[in-house]
């Protein structure tokens, strides 16, 4: 039912080659269009709009003063990978903002052409052209790179290189090219680390790939052991040395972030640190909401529609299911290609573990393999299916139950509407559906014999002939739903692109950090010292010493700490929405515990400057 998606060809010799190599050229041409697209579609602004401005004053000290870091303090927590590309870029093609945001449309059309290789390497040319044309054209990511500079976007193309060149070397190759492979794949993996720490996950999989081989193939494992060993050394020594370097000296007393991330895992929400740290109950409960999470993200980027944060949602059981029961049988098949799994599982561990609220830049370095081990589970299940149905539905009755029981109460919870909690409703019929059809096949040990006959009539079987190669049924239906999705997807980029475009004229002029900074610029002492929550993009536009305005409800010390630090100005902004507990909520507080300590200067639109009276002027905290 779901064999390998190869384009099966008809006829031999040279003709078969040339309709393959046309479809390689067209899947190619394809995504660089789609690049193209989002090279114009990128965000117009005159200068950085956003908090990647930091990346941008990194690789500014690192072009101007010899250092890395920024406001004279150097950085100690996020690796210089990044900043170092773009002041690469800088000194090539300039430091205009325009042209370092278009950099990011580059690097993920490299990035999808070198996971196209792999994937066709792995899996054949459809299941890699429909996974890449699905991911290039969602919404999801094309938001992503038009509007930001993020340090997973180059990622993603330099990790699948590392990839690539790691199944290259799995397989027979002359001395010389091996010697050659193996010196780039060291390089690659230590730079894949300074852009991304998640990047150590390549040494993880070359590691156990080793040591799993092993214990099958010990040939295997040895000649795995001697190409991989330069990029495994180097990539642990980069790493390290990296970290021998500390974290960021801490502004207030708080645990976790500027600390390592080691540290941050401690906590119970890295976004709320005074929550304190985490006990095992809170370590599940951040796993599982990681996991669902990022599978319902994943299951909007295909669909270009919202997901239902449920586990009970079909699009969120069905991926997850599916991708576990690939991950396994790749790692169990061990057909050389074990380590992209384990490459998977890897990079999918340290964020699951995060503490912090998930964001996208985390999950997309990896969407390309969730797609790959999701066809391989249903692949196999397909297969498991036909030889073992009993078992099969055994084991999948008590799941559709508790799914059905779940996705019942969530559709009674939303209400009797149908317009309301459609996906709960929907789910709920589905998974009581599939219970019944456990029951079924446990029963008969067979499926419905309607569905075998189905699957015999002379539609499903005839071969469609499209130049030297034909697809079967199944094979045109899903390029039809491919075209659909892509298609539906690009509709939807297409209001984005507007609003890019639009950007400088309708929004630029009234982001609130941006103009709260700028009147800090032109209206106080360049000695002053400044807190906001925005810290590079403030620093960007005032040019004044800027102190991050951390998330402390507790008035005491968050006074004791602008009197420590030396604050001359608090910028509070009313923000639509705030990763961290809102700053006007925290300040609010710290205000009404301390009323004469402060003096609004400036109110501009949603941001509120403040004045910090100096000591002994303020009086005693209110009771």
């Amino acid at each position: 039912m779901f064999p390998a998606v190869q384009l099966n060809p008809v006829k031999g010799g040279r003709s078969q080659q040339h309709d393959l190599a046309a479809v390689d050229f067209l899947v190619w041409a394809a995504i660089l269009v789609l690049g193209a697209f989002e090279l114009h579609s990128h965000l117009r602004s005159p200068d950085f709009p956003f908090e990647d401005v930091a990346y941008f004053e990194q690789a500014k000290s690192l072009l101007h003063d010899g250092y890395y870091g920024f406001e004279s303090v150097p950085e100690r927590v996020q690796p210089p990978g990044l900043p170092l590309l773009l002041a690469l870029i800088c000194k090539v093609a300039g430091c205009r903002y325009g042209v370092l945001l278009s950099s990011m449309a580059v690097f993920i059309t490299l990035g999808f052409l070198v996971w196209y290789q792999i994937i066709r390497q792995c899996e054949g040319r459809g299941i890699a052209a429909a996974t890449c044309l699905l991911l290039g054209s969602s919404p999801w990511i094309f938001f992503f790179v038009t509007r930001g500079i993020w340090p997973s976007i180059p990622y993603f193309f330099v990790s699948g290189l590392a990839l690539w060149i790691i199944l290259k070397l799995d397989r027979a190759q002359t001395r010389s090219r091996r010697n050659l492979f193996s010196a780039a794949l060291a390089l690659i993996v230590a730079f894949s680390i300074l852009i991304q720490s998640a990047g150590i996950a390549l040494v993880g999989a070359m590691l156990a790939s080793i040591g799993f081989t092993w214990l099958k193939d010990r040939g295997t494992a040895v000649h795995r052991f001697r190409v991989f060993l330069p990029a495994i050394l180097l990539g642990i020594v980069t790493q390290f040395v990296w970290m021998h370097r500390g974290s960021n000296p801490p502004d207030w007393p708080l645990p976790g972030y500027p600390e390592s991330y080691g540290s941050q895992l401690k906590l119970k929400l890295g976004n709320y640190p005074e929550l304190g740290f985490a006990n095992a109950t809170d370590v599940f409960s951040r796993v599982k909401t990681n996991v669902g999470e990022r599978t319902a993200v994943l299951a909007e980027i295909l669909t270009a529609h919202w997901i239902h944060r449920s586990y009970a949602s079909l699009a969120v059981a069905i991926p997850l299911v599916l991708a576990v029961v690939g991950v396994a049988d790749s790692l169990l098949g061990g057909a050389g290609e074990d380590i992209l799994a384990w490459y998977f599982v890897g990079f999918e561990f340290i964020y699951i573990l995060w503490s912090w609220q998930s964001e996208f830049r985390f999950l997309f370095p990896n969407t390309v393999l969730a797609c790959l081990f999701i066809y391989r589970g249903a692949r196999k299940m397909a297969a498991w299916f036909r030889l073992h149905p009993r078992r099969v539905a055994a084991c999948l009755l008590p799941v559709c139950m508790v799914l059905c029981a779940v996705a019942f109460r969530n559709s009674w919870a939303a209400g009797p509407s149908w317009s309301v909690g459609v996906q709960s409703k929907f789910s709920a019929a589905f998974w009581f559906a599939a219970s019944l059809f456990s029951v079924w096949v446990i029963c008969m040990n067979r499926p419905p014999i309607l569905l075998s006959r189905l699957s015999e009539r002379p539609v499903f079987l005839r071969q469609i002939s499209i130049g030297s190669l034909s697809l079967t049924f199944l094979q045109m239906g899903a390029l039809g739903l491919t075209v659909l999705l892509v298609a539906r997807a690009i509709s939807q980029d297409i209001p984005i692109t507007r609003a890019n475009l639009a950007f400088e004229e309708e929004r630029f002029g009234r982001l609130p950090d941006a103009v709260a900074a700028k009147w800090i610029r032109l209206n106080t002492d360049p000695q002053d010292v400044i807190v906001a929550r925005h810290v590079p993009l403030v620093f960007h536009y005032s040019q004044r010493k800027v102190i991050w305005f951390a998330p402390i409800v507790r008035p005491q010390v968050m006074m004791e700490g602008f009197r420590r630090l030396g604050i001359r100005y608090v910028i509070v902004v009313d923000r639509d929405f705030s990763y961290y507990l809102p700053d006007e909520v925290c300040f609010d507080m710290v205000q009404r515990a301390y009323p004469n300590a402060f003096r609004l200067v400036a109110q501009l639109g949603q941001a509120r400057i403040y004045e910090v009276i100096p000591a002994g002027v303020d009086g005693a905290a209110n009771p």
